[in-house]
C-alpha cells in the first residue's frame, strides 16, 4: 500500500482556513475582530488572512484549482471514489499510523475529523484514476522493466508472476509523478482557467512553462 500522502491534505488545512477568513477584505477592515492581544498591540483575523495570502497564497491558488478541475474532470469521464475504495485507504491510513487513539489525535492536530479525511482523500483518488487512465501502465511495460531489472532481484531473479503486481505498483507510482504537471496543465486548457489576479496568473505561467516532476 502507498504512503500516506500527508502534505497534500496539510496544504488543504490551510486551504480551508483561507476560505474562511476570505471574506476580510480591505474595506472590511473596521470589523476586523482580534485573534490576540500582545502587549499594548492586537493581531486581527484580517492580519492573519493578509499574511497566510503573502507567504501561501500562490501554492494555495494552485491547489484549489487542481481540485476544482479533477472534480470536473472526473465528472466528464464519469470517474468515482466509492465507499468501498475510501474505506480501505482509511484502514491503511490507521494501521501506518498505528492505532484507532493515534488515528484520532492525528486527525485533532490537523484540525479535521474524518469526514473532512475522506473529503481530502477522495479528490486525491480520483485524482490517482484519472492519471490511471490518462497514462496506463501496459503489460509490456512490465515485463520489459523485469527483464530489464531482473540481474538485480536477487540470485536467483524471482519469478515473473510472483514479481509483477509489484512491479505495477511502482510503474503506476512512476507514471503519476512524471505525467502530473503535463495533465493539469492540459486539463487547464480544457475547462478554460481564466487567472483574475495578475500574481496568480504569473504562477500559473510559470507552473505550465515547468516539466513535469517525478
Amino acid at each position: 500500500m502507498k504512503k500516506f500522502d500527508v502534505s497534500i491534505l496539510s496544504v488543504s488545512i490551510l486551504l480551508t482556513g483561507l476560505a474562511v477568513l476570505g471574506f476580510y477584505q480591505a474595506g472590511e477592515k473596521d470589523k476586523d475582530p482580534a485573534l490576540v492581544k500582545a502587549g499594548d498591540t492586537s493581531i486581527t483575523q484580517y492580519q492573519l488572512y493578509d499574511e497566510m495570502k503573502s507567504v501561501y497564497g500562490k501554492q494555495m491558488i494552485q491547489e484549489l484549482v487542481a481540485q476544482s478541475l479533477i472534480k470536473q474532470e472526473a465528472k466528464l469521464q464519469n470517474i468515482t471514489v466509492t465507499q468501498e475504495e475510501m474505506d480501505k485507504e482509511i484502514d491503511s491510513i490507521k494501521k501506518q499510523i498505528g492505532s484507532e487513539e493515534a488515528f484520532q489525535d492525528y486527525l485533532k492536530n490537523m484540525g479535521m475529523n474524518e469526514q473532512k479525511l475522506r473529503e481530502k482523500l477522495s479528490v486525491l483518488l480520483t485524482r490517482d484514476k484519472l492519471l490511471d487512465k490518462a497514462f496506463p501502465v501496459t503489460d509490456e511495460e512490465i515485463k520489459k522493466y523485469y527483464d530489464e531489472n531482473k540481474a538485480n532481484m536477487g540470485s536467483p531473479a524471482p519469478e515473473f508472476d510472483k514479481v509483477k503486481d509489484q512491479i505495477k505498483s511502482a510503474l503506476v507510482d512512476q507514471n503519476r509523478g512524471e505525467n502530473y504537471n503535463e495533465w493539469l496543465n492540459s486539463i487547464q486548457a480544457n475547462h478554460k482557467v481564466e487567472w483574475l489576479d495578475p500574481a496568480f496568473e504569473e504562477k500559473a505561467a510559470s507552473a505550465q512553462a515547468a516539466p513535469a516532476q517525478g
